[in-house]
């Protein structure tokens, strides 16, 4: 088979040149170079293992590395021993097939032969898919970089699934792909799961090759997240390769928006309306259908009730420009999907979903209506299908802060956080802020409305030194956690409000919906995922204060909110220190938008930490994996933050 020989040499004198022109070596990696500085913790012995052909990387040794390219295809020439056993190798394989095992270690999830590397060759050059090879695990010391999280992710991963042809880039992703395909935390793939997965995944990756896949940033693991986060698994294992190509050609833009470095583009006030208003190119009438879909009602939840105080107000500045219709009661995780392809299909226009809990299903739905607008009351969510929508909360909770720290008779101040994401440490470190601004000695007690403790009442009654509080709303409805208001209890007992801030949605539909008659949604749309996210400057988010104050008080508030108004005031000082003592600094003078999104620290005045992931109920933990909320999984319990606690 010289002339097989004469093929693969070509292919590696090709992947030869391509390294050299990028200034890499152009020869196989070997291992032993590798672990130079590596220290190898534990040797696992995994038995005989099919290996992914694409993740057989390189030699465990230096001897013969120069004969092959990094594709393993072979350097040597056709004169050589080498070609001859290569070429009798080639004739084995196609007479009887190559059935003896190679011999390799594991690193990293990359394999790295010690025995077999003309069989490796062979075998790459006829388009094996795996190789069989007897393998051993080198595991390698944990360390804070990226790529030990991934692995050690991985590693968990495959005490339960046996598999490795999956790889990732963000940290989470493996216990993401295991909730996906319908296993519990913990629980162990069987054979035929396993066979089920590999063939999707070996589909799936031929389609999004095709598509152009490999010149993406991303992992296939990655895109298959995206895919699966639209398409339930039990229909993407059924789904023929022309199916899944289907489906990838519409999902095309949720995938590549990873490869951006910010794949959300933040809008922080509504946009100027066009010079020439005109109505969408998706409208061809003058009326505007837009529904608005909640998980409770407005009778019994003051969260629905402040949504449906927008109607009135859209009604009276679109006269006869939108038709509006509300669904309440729709469960997110058994309802809301039928009800949104409903909405779709009847020809609404825009769709408006209250909580977050709904937006896998509204990502479902936009995917197969691309015409029907999709929106979810959440926070930094990277699907330009669905943009989200919500108010800029630490504006308003760093003036409750200094509120707190003027009206407060100790230093020690309460905070009940609703939820860990969409800015609430931003929020709560904000708040503290706030205090130190006004009373440098000032403390934060947080405690967490989603993680309920009879010991730790939420009104701090526990606590005598604690008199002023930023509360949650009494009137929730149990398990809608949501956090309201800078209370004081009176020496009665009894809870006063001081202070609120008051959620504009009216503001915030209004310039939405004004952005698509004006044809200035289709402008905003960069392939990026659209975040709507408005703050005191655009009205989206107002305080409402008692009466009772002190007058110099609220001339104060006035004072500093018309600072932020006018952005002339900023919460964050450049240098802010965390529970630990550790030093964080914003990239630029002051923190960008994003970095307030993301930020998963508090501040050094805060006593409390960060919920534990094993320490949310099931809905909760649904919200932490929808927004990717890693950190929990790594965060501490509580801990009592004084004697009296």
């Amino acid at each position: 088979m010289l002339e097989d020989y004469k093929e693969a040499l070509k292919a590696g004198q090709k992947a030869y040149r391509a390294c050299v022109a990028r200034g890499q070596s152009p020869y196989l990696a070997v291992l032993d170079d590798i672990l130079v500085n590596v220290k190898i913790v534990t040797q696992e012995p995994l038995g005989l293992v099919n290996i992914p052909a694409e993740r057989i990387v390189g030699t465990k040794t230096s001897g013969r590395h120069t004969a092959f390219a990094p594709n393993f295809m072979p350097l040597l020439g056709l004169d050589t021993e080498f070609a001859d056993k290569w070429s009798h190798l080639c004739d084995a394989h196609l007479e009887e097939g190559i059935r003896s095992p190679i011999t390799a270690y594991e690193f990293l999830n990359r394999f790295y032969v010690e025995e077999g590397n003309k069989r490796v060759s062979v075998l790459k050059h006829y388009g094996a898919v795996q190789i069989p090879g007897t393998v051993t695990r080198l595991i390698p010391a944990r360390n804070d970089s990226l790529e030990s999280q991934l692995y050690y992710e991985f590693l968990d991963f495959y005490k339960l699934s046996k598999l490795n042809i999956v790889d990732f880039s963000r940290p989470g992703s493996f216990a993401k792909l295991q909730q996906m395909v319908c296993k519990a935390s913990g629980e162990s793939w069987t054979d035929d799961d396993r066979l089920n997965f590999s063939a999707f995944y070996t589909k799936f990756s031929q389609q999004f090759y095709a598509l152009g896949g490999r010149d993406l940033n991303l992992t296939v693991g990655d895109a298959i997240l995206v895919y699966l986060s639209v398409y339930r698994y039990s229909d993407a294992c059924d789904s023929t390769p022309a199916q899944i190509k289907k489906n990838l050609e519409k999902l095309w833009e949720e995938i590549t928006v990873l490869t951006a470095p910010q794949a959300v583009e933040l809008s922080l006030e509504p946009q100027p309306a066009a010079v020439r208003p005109k109505l969408s190119i998706w409208l061809p009438r003058n009326e505007l259908k837009v529904a608005f879909l909640h998980a409770h009602d407005a009778q019994s939840s003051p969260w629905v009730a402040a949504h449906a105080r927008a109607i009135p107000a859209l009604q009276k500045t679109f006269p006869d420009r939108l038709i509006l219709t509300t669904r309440e009661h729709v469960d997110p995780l058994i309802d809301a999907e039928q009800v949104l392809e409903d909405l779709a299909h009847d020809g609404t226009d825009v769709v408006f979903t209250s909580t977050a809990r709904m937006h896998t299903a509204c990502l479902k739905v936009a995917a197969r209506h691309p015409k029907t607008r999709f929106l979810n009351c959440s926070l930094n969510t990277p699907h330009p299908l669905v943009r989200t929508y919500y108010p800029r909360t630490h504006e308003a909770t760093y003036l409750l802060g200094m509120l707190a720290g003027a009206v407060s008779p100790t230093d020690s101040v309460g905070y009940v956080a609703s939820y860990p994401g969409y800015g609430v440490p931003a929020a709560i470190n904000a708040f503290a802020q706030g205090l130190r601004s006004v009373r440098a000695s000032g403390r934060v007690v947080l405690r967490w409305a989603c993680l309920p403790d009879p010991a730790h009442p939420l009104d701090f009654s526990d606590r005598p030194d604690i008199t002023v509080f930023y509360a949650r709303d009494s009137r929730e409805p149990e398990g809608i956690n949501r956090d309201y208001g800078l209370c004081r209890r009176t020496p009665e007992g009894s809870l006063e409000t001081l202070g609120q801030p008051v959620w504009r949605w009216d503001v915030i539909y209004e310039g939405i919906i004004r952005s698509i008659l004006s044809g200035t949604w289709e402008a905003e749309a960069t392939g990026r995922a659209i975040n709507y996210w408005w703050g005191m400057k655009s009205n989206a988010i107002e305080l409402s204060y008692s009466t009772g104050l002190p007058v110099g008080t609220l001339q104060i508030l006035d004072l500093m909110e018309k600072q932020l108004r006018e952005n002339r005031l900023h919460i964050f000082p450049t240098e802010v220190y965390d529970q630990n003592h550790r030093k964080h600094c914003p990239e630029g003078v002051v923190y960008t938008p994003a970095e307030l999104m993301v930020m998963d620290w508090l501040d050094e005045c805060v006593e409390g930490s960060m919920p534990n992931y094993e320490d949310l109920d099931a809905k909760n933990r649904v919200l932490a994996d929808l927004i990717g909320l890693t950190v929990l999984k790594e965060a501490k319990p509580a801990a009592p933050t004084t004697a009296q606690e």
